[in-house]
């Protein structure tokens, strides 16, 4: 047995303060963006603010809830917002521009590559509450077996993050992959909410994140997402572009759902490989609801990583669609510049420049969404008293 006396114990207890007191504080890292003006924001004076006004003010009512000192990510506090979302609910929308141009600095990221954005939307499709011999694919309410750990709960720096598994034999264990879930293992637990035509139906459903349902007697029900399984999210499309079965120009939700259609007997093996799965909740109202809580806006709520960009706050978005020539040379043309909202989140979104821009409900908003894959950026629109006293203005070359 090793045994520690009690001056060598107060020895080393003396060292360790020493190296703590002595231990050189480390560098701070600059936040990676900078100020910039809302003239170098391209199509900025054409667009419709008083569209993006009224997404923020669906925001606004879920920011005035909150706590003043809830952070922002590196963009101040509630209390910093609160201003600017008690003004916006009162304005009238004419002078929207102008109330977005003086309350708010717009900050550019520093030295940041072009990101990847993509485009999503509510599914609507036909269902029934029994099961029958037409709809026998079913949309699973979250499992009681299932459980999400708050890691903040043990852990302060890991506040926001969580994992999601279950117990089996006094341990904690990832829940069922997709496959697993499919093949029956939830069955006979009364979890189902709705049955659809196909699995097909289901798997874009949960990739989605909510959807509509026509029920038997014409009643339209919506559903949206209420937990997931805590697997990796994979994107199918990958594998189906490794394989060479689609080009990688060619490649889209409508590309994807042709060659199940075209392959059936290997569609179910290509959604396992995304072991990823959702569970759905029955909602009221007539909007999807996304990560922050409110009504999506078509075409003006974008679903961001909520590591980097904080849910409600103004993004200027410049993207441009990529399309190659023969000779091998790229070429980009602008697609979508207008004022977004960040008000959702997804499995695939993950990144500092990444974002998913919310289309609408139905086969026309499938149209638009199904083939964006634009590289772009977007510039934070943060209240000036944090952009002007937190943030440099960009550089002026020499």
């Amino acid at each position: 047995m090793i045994r520690i006396t009690a001056a060598a114990f107060l020895v080393g207890l003396f060292s360790l303060a020493v190296y703590l007191l002595l231990k050189p504080e480390p560098e701070p890292v600059p936040l990676p963006y900078q100020r910039t003006t809302f003239s170098k924001l391209s199509g900025w004076a054409d667009d419709d603010h008083a569209a993006a006004l009224s997404a923020f003010q669906i925001s606004c009512a879920r920011i005035l809830n909150y706590p003043d000192e809830r952070v922002f990510n590196d963009f101040g506090t509630a209390l910093n917002w609160k201003p600017l979302c008690r003004a916006a609910l009162e304005l009238d929308p004419i002078a929207a521009q102008k109330f977005f141009e003086e309350q708010f600095t717009p900050l550019a990221f520093r030295d940041q590559e072009p990101g990847l954005f993509t485009g999503y939307y509510a599914p609507l499709y036909k269902g029934s509450r029994e099961k029958t011999e037409r709809f026998t694919a079913p949309l699973y309410m979250v499992p009681a077996d299932l459980q999400a750990l708050n890691l903040g709960d043990f852990d302060q720096s890991l506040r926001g993050r969580s994992i999601i598994g279950e117990v089996k034999g006094g341990k904690f264990v990832p829940y069922k992959d997709r496959k697993t879930i499919e093949q029956g293992a939830l069955e006979n637990q009364e979890l189902e909410l709705v049955w659809l035509e196909r699995t097909e139906e289901t798997f874009f459903l949960q990739i989605q994140g909510s959807g509509f349902i026509e029920l038997e007697n014409g009643d339209i029900a919506h559903f949206g997402y209420a937990q997931r399984n805590g697997r990796p999210y994979r994107a199918i499309g990958q594998f189906l572009i490794q394989s060479g079965d689609i080009a990688r120009e060619d490649m889209s939700l409508q590309a994807i759902l042709e060659w199940m259609e075209n392959n059936p007997d290997q569609s179910d093996e290509l959604m396992w490989r995304n072991p990823s799965y959702v569970f759905f909740q029955e909602r009221d109202g007539d909007k999807p609801v996304g990560s922050l809580g409110v009504g999506l806006t078509p075409e003006r709520s974008l679903a961001v990583d909520r590591a980097f960009i904080p849910l409600g706050a103004p993004l200027w978005l410049e993207t441009a669609i990529e399309t190659g020539s023969a000779t091998g040379e790229i070429s980009r043309r602008p697609h979508l510049n207008r004022l977004m909202i960040a008000q959702d989140t997804g499995g695939a979104i993950k990144g500092q420049v990444r974002g998913d821009v919310y289309w609408g409900i139905g086969d026309l908003a499938e149209l638009k969404a199904g083939p964006m894959k634009d590289v772009g950026t977007y510039y934070i629109l943060v209240p000036n008293s944090v952009g002007q006293d937190m943030f440099a203005p960009a550089e002026t070359p020499s």
